[in-house]
Formats: structure tokens, sequence, C-alpha cells
């Protein structure tokens, strides 16, 4: 019996990335909790964080497109959630999060600049 050829975590993503990095705003409670945006696809966004948050926490998002005034609004899922190194004594964490909720207007506009950046 042969073993299946493990595939590679890019081929197994259902979506194209493009790379990011600016603001965005995440909010699983009455607080938001700032983080950085380390990419982004129609359907979700990693970003690094200073606080952790569980895995399968719904989160609001808020974030304004590099370029843009409007400020997008969007839900999702934390589906992944990973202490990374840290940095000059500050923690930091890998978040990964599925949009549950999201605007088709919003969608235009993820599309629009995934399909212009700098893939992952």
């Amino acid at each position: 019996m042969t073993s299946p050829t493990p595939q590679s975590q890019s081929e197994r993503r259902r979506a194209i990335r493009a790379a990011a990095n600016f603001p965005v705003k995440l909010s699983s409670d009455a607080l938001a909790e700032p983080a950085r945006m380390r990419d982004l696809s129609e359907i979700g966004l990693a970003c690094v964080a200073s606080e952790p948050i569980e895995e399968m926490t719904l989160v609001g998002i808020d974030f304004s497109l590099p370029g843009a005034t409007e400020m997008h609004h969007v839900k999702g899922a934390v589906v992944r959630c990973e202490r990374m190194a840290d940095e000059g004594g500050k923690r930091r964490w890998d978040l990964a999060v599925y949009f549950t909720e999201i605007k088709p207007v919003t969608r235009a506009a993820l599309h629009n600049y995934v399909a212009k950046g700098k893939r992952v």
C-alpha cells in the first residue's frame, strides 16, 4: 500500500493570500485589541497579536486597506493561535481567522487587494 503524498500548506489553502503589513483590531468581547496583519485572503487573515485568543472564538475584525479610507467590519472565527518568539521582551501570538460574515463590498475590496498584492 502506498502512502499519500504529503501536501504542502500552500496546496491545502482554499484561497490565494497576499502579504499584508497594516493594523487591524480584533474584538472578542467589549475590548478591541490591536494586531498587525501578516497576510490576507478573501476568506481569512493571519495577524500578530499581543494577546492570545482561544481557537474557535468568534471575533469582530476592523481594518482599512492601505491607500483606502473605508473601514471594513468583518466577523470571523479564530482557527489558529500559536505563541511566537518574544520580540524585545514582548509576547506575540500568531493568529489565523476564518471569515464567517463579510459584506459583498468588503469581499470585492479584498479580491482587488489580493489580486494586486505580493503572493504569500
